[in-house]
């Protein structure tokens, strides 16, 4: 009996010896977390569209295995919030995402007040920062863990070579852009780009951040008898659309421009195609006749998921390439040893609309790596619709921005 038992015992720790060692390194493999935080203005369709594209590369990732570091797997688990585009609820939710949900690492902010008010506390706490709005204070030589990888700040120098192609007499243009942080500083860069190609600024036109009537700003533009209007830091959506619509109603017939890729149908739910046509702007590799395997593989992948789709997260996404890259190239997930290799050594990444790569920026004092820049495609509307006109690879847009800014950036 005894015999019995004890022989029972020996068999069931045999097995219970056996799954441990079958399963027990299965265990130990487990992916760990990473948690990655993001702030965005879900009352504007880019922020919920960017919401929704970091939600799909976040799960792709996942599906695919994670990222690995230093021989250990690691699936990220993605936070948002919502901003409302306002430094008050973008503070409150930066702090939420350090104090409670103790992210380490904070991507594609579009809100240049949101940014601007985490910034201290980056710095407090350690947390990267891979942002996506067009502010230069981020970008402060003191900070340390902030860094630009979106072209927003850096996309206009390659627009403005489009631009001369297409428009080489033009010598004056008028500006539209929100009265905030991110406006002011878009504006700003553009009147350096377009006085570096010889086109004097005649006025820049400031309006609130969720103005609906430009009706008063469009008559007053056009008074000013410019060849051009651009539209720095405007929302790419309805509200652009509304612009073109007032600037064309109110006479205007010479050149329209845009530094970021316009979300087409909702602009042609409210300007008739008229007003569209001859318009300049960013034109990414999803909408090429023949785009490249990854442009239209992602497409597939957000009709196949949302049913409709539309190209308005593509400026504000990059962060998430650029932060898997530099979380490669460090083989680590402290923050502070990724945001010395970036800071020191650069990093570059594939986009869903090009190469891009960090950049110096000397004139901003800054010489370390802190800011981006990214292959360029531009189209303009003929016959209702984009079509492309110009493509500049990475050394050609550096070479475009160190003629506008001056100093050397790679």
């Amino acid at each position: 009996m005894k015999r019995r038992i004890y022989a029972s015992l020996a068999g069931a720790m045999v097995v219970f010896v056996s799954f441990f060692l079958l399963t027990g390194s299965g265990w130990a493999q487990q992916p760990k977390t990473l948690k990655v935080g993001t702030v965005l203005p879900l009352n504007f369709g880019m922020g919920v569209d960017t919401k929704n594209a970091l939600e799909m590369l976040v799960s792709d990732l996942n599906a695919a295995g994670g990222i690995t570091v230093k021989g250990e797997r690691f699936n990220v688990e993605l936070v948002v919030y919502d901003d409302k585009w306002t430094a008050e609820a973008g503070r409150a939710a930066i702090e939420r995402l350090v104090h409670e949900d103790k992210v380490k690492f904070v991507i594609s902010i579009i809100s240049s007040p949101t940014i601007i008010s985490g910034l201290a506390l980056f710095e407090q706490e350690k947390v990267l920062n891979i942002f996506g709005g067009s502010t230069i204070r981020a970008l402060d030589p003191k900070l340390r863990f902030s860094f630009g990888a979106t072209s927003v700040r850096t996309s206009t120098p390659p627009l403005w070579t489009a631009v001369q192609q297409v428009w080489p007499n033009a010598k004056t243009v008028v500006f539209l852009a929100p009265n905030d942080e991110g406006g002011k500083t878009r504006a700003s860069e553009e009147k350096k780009n377009a006085e570096a190609f010889g086109v004097k600024v005649l006025d820049t036109l400031f309006y609130p951040r969720t103005a609906a009537d430009f009706t008063p700003l469009a008559v007053k533009a056009v008074s000013y008898k410019p060849d051009l209007v651009d539209y720095p830091g405007a929302d790419t959506g309805t509200q652009f659309g509304l612009q073109v619509k007032e600037i064309y109603a109110a006479g205007f017939r010479g050149g329209q421009i845009s530094a970021i890729n316009p979300k087409w149908p909702e602009v042609k739910s409210v300007a008739p195609v008229e007003a569209i046509e001859g318009l300049v702007a960013k034109m990414p590799d999803t909408e090429l006749p023949e785009p490249p395997a990854h442009a239209k593989a992602f497409k597939e992948a957000w009709i196949k998921k949302y049913g409709k789709w539309s190209d308005s997260s593509l400026p504000w996404i990059p962060p998430w390439f650029a932060l898997v890259a530099a979380i490669k190239k460090a083989d680590s997930v402290d923050p502070a040893v990724i945001a010395e290799v970036i800071g020191n050594q650069g990093a570059e990444w594939q986009r869903i609309d090009g190469k891009a790569m960090f950049v110096r920026r000397p004139d901003l004092n800054n010489n370390r790596f802190c800011d981006s820049i990214a292959e360029a495609q531009y189209g303009q509307v003929k016959s209702g619709n984009p079509v492309p006109i110009k493509r500049l690879g990475l050394p050609e847009v550096a070479a475009a921005c160190e003629k506008v800014f001056g100093g050397s950036w790679k």
